[in-house]
């Protein structure tokens, strides 16, 4: 990016922006009739990453109150961190963010009022990230992944009214089952995708059961990843699949179902 960027203080779409110093990132902040972001941020050579920048974008963000479509790549397969304090951003619709340690705590209902779609890919998921999502209250397409390993979740299940909204979602890279989501969350949801962690059925943490998906009304295509088979008997294999099957094929949709 050039220098003085602040002076284009009537831009309102910068798309595909390096952004490798702290002073840029502050820059972007003057920037105030911006509506479309999308940056990348660039580590270091040896795949560090310079605190300051993280920091100035995430001040820069606080100042963008015009912003609808917001994406931050990051390079360099280390995790970045924007936790910070950002208030501004009521009037986002997207938001794309990848490879950052953990969900920043600006990402919330009160914040995000009017947020419709939303692609995160984390370090590690928790709890009460799903559950801060599933107040969400315009989302209606997210993706959540953790980018490094298969991460298992302890067992939760969110709100009955959790993601209202919701009709297309994944949830890659995290064990996660239909149980979590009680009769009443995710009534609209039509797309689902999930991974599962076969030895937590194998005398672990779920049981078959924790697989029904009746209590999804509106389920059209379901896609399951099912993590390691060479760790389980074939019979928990046959089960779990055979479960999965049974499921779709007696729910009033029969949802097409994918391994």
């Amino acid at each position: 990016l050039p220098n003085r960027l602040r002076n284009l203080t009537s831009l309102e779409d910068l798309s595909f922006a390096w952004v490798d110093s702290a002073c840029t990132a502050e820059e972007l902040g003057h920037l105030t009739q911006l509506r479309i972001l999308h940056v990348n941020l660039r580590s270091d050579k040896e795949s560090r990453w310079d605190e300051r920048v993280c920091k100035a974008l995430v001040a820069s963000l606080e100042k963008l109150h015009r912003i609808q479509y917001l994406s931050v790549i990051t390079s360099g397969g280390v995790a970045a961190d924007l936790e910070g304090s950002v208030e501004s951003l009521s009037n986002l619709r997207y938001l794309c963010i990848s490879q950052i340690k953990s969900l920043p705590t600006w990402i919330s209902p009160a914040s995000l009022a009017l947020l419709s779609r939303l692609e995160i890919s984390v370090v590690q998921v928790r709890r009460e990230d799903i559950q801060v999502l599933g107040k969400l209250q315009a989302l209606h397409c997210l993706h959540v992944y953790v980018y490094d390993g298969i991460q298992v979740l302890e067992r939760f299940m969110v709100s009955p009214d959790a993601f209202p909204c919701v009709i297309k979602c994944t949830f890659y890279g995290f064990t996660t089952v239909p149980s979590m989501f009680p009769p009443g969350a995710m009534a609209r949801l039509e797309d689902f995708g999930f991974d599962i962690q076969l030895e937590n059925f194998s005398g672990g943490e779920f049981a078959l059961d924790d697989l029904a998906l009746g209590h999804l009304p509106s389920l059209q295509n379901v896609h399951v990843g099912l993590y390691g088979k060479r760790n389980v008997s074939e019979e928990v294999v046959r089960k779990v699949k055979g479960k999965l099957i049974h499921e779709a094929d007696v729910h009033p949709n029969h949802p097409e179902l994918t391994f």
